[in-house]
């Protein structure tokens, strides 16, 4: 729990007030203690905020046996698979992307039901 006190009109926030203290060769005495609000948390729902409002989808390959699990907006219809993984293809001239996404890979992909 951090600590925050004044010293000479500066607020300072602390972790650890005694080692503070000890590194600014100061008492107690010599500081006014500020009381720090305690902020509530939110009970979390177990769902980040970029997940809100999404769906699961699941792609796969013919090629091979992996799951790619997406999330896509709920309130927009089904992306096309090119959509889906267009700012992830393999770009052989910058080498950016992921390797195996090409083309001709995402033609092999398909929705699992």
């Amino acid at each position: 729990m951090e600590i925050t006190f004044k010293y000479k009109d500066k607020i300072i926030t602390t972790p650890n007030l005694e080692k503070k203290l000890k590194r600014m060769k100061l008492s107690i005495d010599d500081i006014e203690i500020i009381n720090n609000p305690i902020i509530k948390k939110e009970p979390e729902s177990g769902v980040e905020d970029y997940m809100l409002n999404k769906r699961q989808i699941i792609v796969r390959s013919t090629e091979d046996d992996i799951r790619r699990v997406c999330f896509v907006d709920e309130n927009k219809g089904l992306p096309t698979i090119y959509e889906l993984f267009k700012k992830n293809i393999w770009n052989p001239e910058t080498k950016t992307g992921i390797k195996y996404l090409t083309p001709e890979f995402l033609m092999t992909m398909y929705y699992e039901p």
